[in-house]
């Protein structure tokens, strides 16, 4: 046997894990590892900047549940991935990236790159690492991983500098440690289980609101045995949208919290997100049964009446086998309590997704969108208003994954990458980026990569011409007249810079025009932009929401 290179046993430590592909963007720091990535046969997705590097290894691990792998190139390469590993930092996402460095022996002589990396990313990373040592290299690897699924998940960095990457070492002298492919499933305490249950079938009232900690689980089809079982509706959100199909008769509609007296917190930060576990999305007198492998979101931002530590996916296999024994409760009321607030919310909006109005309403945009994807289609959404205020409430998922937007850090520019991930990870699904205008122009440039990798991805913009929720606050706060740096250039042709990359492009300013553009779009079998004039003037109830979240807290 020859020596290897520390490039080589990190690529080889990265096959251990499962790694398919590595998202990054080249600098000379990193040319070991391509080398070695060549050899090993995991695929190099080159991007146009390092920040979608990061979000991609995001997105991966949002479509697949594993962490994704961005490697990166010493200092502004590093730099430039700070939002992506931000954002994830903040979702509790799992990811693992890769940092170059200059040279260990030109360490504080000004060399090329070279700054203090670690320290730079600590307060945004779970853990972040220097590796001194060639021969050490898959064990922090190994680490890196670990850590990233652990508790509550999140980014790891590690670094390497160059010449500790091209060292040689010798046969045997590196360790690879076992992968386990599994996290231990801690249970709840026997007698909160059955204290809950209690709670919960005694209620007249309850619900079940299940967010990431049991998409990380995988407990979905506990969740649906539960639901089942107990007859008691529920809410999905954030990574764990559609862990029970939205278009059920069980899922609970918007505001439905706000009516609960009892809720079961199944893996859910009640953070902005969830407006804290306070009102107006929560009652003040409702009692609360919070689910978290991680004990310190257990009572964060509102007591917990029951904390159970424990995966969430666990404590409900734990409750169905209490619940089995247990006659079950007439939910007929509350059912129809809830059923009575559906139709009124569809009322209520039901002007707006069905508008005639010309520009394009954007609920009108959103639901043509909605009813022309498939069932099984994954959508990245990225964006304010548009994407995030009129289409996410409108579009029903119906199985984790299918929905990949950001978490509390609000990251706009997310969505290509997450939408890259998600094709590499499912080829045969449809993929749509549902951009506005605005998070096109801090990303777009990876129509590129798509088309450079042969990805068929279609980018849905709602060009409104403005960056539509701030513009909307900063109306509502001080006039019109103050709206300025929120103003785009409207009908700008993002679709001629699509095709001009070598992908496909439309541009649609009627409403009758949006589902025969997208069939056009995924037929065509390449990259594509769908380009849709829609109209500025238009509020959201998310947008109004946040709003008034912030006036209240500012005041």
């Amino acid at each position: 046997m020859t020596a290897v290179c520390g490039g080589d046993l990190f690529v080889q430590a990265l096959k251990r894990e499962g790694v398919q592909h590595i998202f990054t963007l080249c600098g000379g720091h990193l040319n070991p590892i391509y080398n070695a990535c060549l050899n090993e046969g995991i695929e190099i997705i080159d991007v146009r900047h390092e920040q979608v590097a990061a979000h991609a290894a995001a997105g991966w691990a949002r479509a697949t549940g594993r962490p994704g792998v961005s490697v990166v190139t010493a200092g502004p390469g590093v730099t430039d991935s700070v939002s992506g590993l931000a954002e994830a930092f903040t979702a509790g996402c799992p990811m693992v990236q890769f940092g170059g460095r200059a040279p260990l022996s030109d360490m504080d002589r000004g060399a090329l790159q070279d700054m203090d990396q670690v320290r730079l990313l600590e307060p945004i990373t779970k853990w972040a690492r220097t590796i001194y040592d060639a021969a050490r290299i898959p064990e922090y690897v190994r680490s890196a991983f670990r850590i990233a699924q652990s508790a509550t998940p999140g980014p790891v960095y590690i670094e390497c500098p160059i010449d500790v990457l091209l060292a040689d070492v010798a046969p045997g002298q590196a360790e690879f440690h076992a992968v386990s492919q599994s996290v231990p499933d801690q249970g709840g305490h026997p007698s909160l289980i059955r204290e809950a249950v209690d709670l919960l079938m005694s209620s007249e009232r309850p619900m079940i609101v299940a967010g990431s900690g049991l998409f990380w689980a995988k407990g979905d089809q506990e969740l649906k045995l539960f639901v089942e079982l107990t007859g008691i509706p529920v809410q999905t959100a954030d990574f764990a949208r559609g862990a029970f199909p939205e278009d059920h008769p069980m899922a609970a509609p918007m505001g439905a919290t706000a009516m609960a007296d009892v809720l079961l917190i199944l893996g859910v930060k009640l953070d902005f997100l969830q407006g804290y576990g306070r009102p107006p999305l929560f009652a003040d007198e409702a009692k609360l049964v919070q689910v978290n492998a991680d004990p310190t979101l257990i009572g964060y931002n509102r007591g917990a009446d029951i904390g159970i530590t424990g995966s969430p996916r666990t404590v409900l296999q734990q409750m169905i086998e209490v619940i089995k024994k247990r006659k079950r409760v007439d939910r007929t009321d509350w059912m129809a309590q809830l059923s009575s607030l559906a139709t009124m919310m569809e009322e209520a909006s039901k002007e707006a997704y069905w508008s005639q109005t010309q520009p394009v309403h954007p609920a009108r945009l959103a639901r043509e969108v909605a009813e022309f994807l498939d069932r099984d289609a994954i959508v990245a959404i990225d964006g304010g208003d548009g994407s995030g205020g009129w289409f996410a409430p409108f579009f029903k998922a119906r199985y984790m994954g299918q929905v990949l937007g950001t978490g509390p850090l609000g990251c706009l520019g997310s969505g290509t990458g997450f939408a890259m991930a998600a094709k590499l990870a499912h080829p045969d699904k449809q993929v749509l980026a549902y951009l506005g205008d605005g998070t096109f122009g801090l990303n777009g440039m990876e129509f590129d990569t798509y088309v450079r990798h042969n990805l068929p991805i279609v980018g849905l913009i709602s060009n409104d011409g403005q960056w539509g929720m701030v513009r909307h606050w900063q109306k509502m706060d001080y006039g019109e007249d103050r709206c300025k740096g929120m103003v785009l250039r409207p009908r700008q042709r993002y679709d001629k810079m699509v095709e001009a990359l070598g992908g496909y492009g439309e541009y649609v300013d009627s409403a009758e025009g949006i589902k025969p553009a997208l069939a056009r779009a995924f037929a065509s079998g390449h990259p594509a932009c769908i380009n849709v004039e829609v109209d500025p003037q238009p509020i959201s109830m998310v947008t109004m929401y946040l709003h008034e979240s912030m006036s209240r807290r500012g005041s």
